[in-house]
């Protein structure tokens, strides 16, 4: 029996909503102790995050969840080849947004030390296989693989 997840864009977009979703996270969770006492001090380099973070983080979570689903939308709606270069442009970019929370989130939660270029390689390590998993699959439920 054909799993239909397999089948659906979901599997083909799944890479991109997990690395979003893992900047929200990590953004959220790489916020210092004395954030959550006063907003004013944050930690994010995007551009429209602070301004939100500054507010709440409530804010910046319903913000990100409306722009995440914006994104869904055009990857869904837009016409080829746009959307296939929407959705690669933004897989690259927050990988690129949620790695570079990996070593300071570890470092928070861990107490050895391991060398941050080791952490980020094996975040996108990571990121890497599922994402490899999840376009083989895809592949194979449209006959191309």
């Amino acid at each position: 029996m054909k799993n239909p997840f397999f089948q659906s864009r979901a599997l083909v977009l799944f890479p991109l909503i997990l690395v979003m979703v893992l900047d929200l996270v990590f953004t959220i969770a790489g916020q210092p102790k004395y954030y959550w006492q006063d907003y004013r001090f944050f930690n994010e380099g995007s551009p429209l995050g602070p301004l939100l973070l500054s507010r709440h983080p409530g804010y910046f979570i319903i913000a990100f969840l409306i722009y995440l689903l914006f994104v869904l939308f055009l990857a869904v709606n837009l016409r080829k080849p746009f959307n296939i270069i929407l959705v690669v442009a933004l897989f690259i970019a927050h990988s690129w947004g949620s790695a570079s929370w990996v070593p300071e989130l570890f470092f928070r939660f861990f107490s050895f030390y391991i060398d941050s270029w080791y952490l980020i390689m094996g975040y996108f390590f990571v990121i890497g296989i599922i994402s490899g998993f999840c376009l083989n699959q895809w592949l194979k439920a449209k006959g191309l693989g």
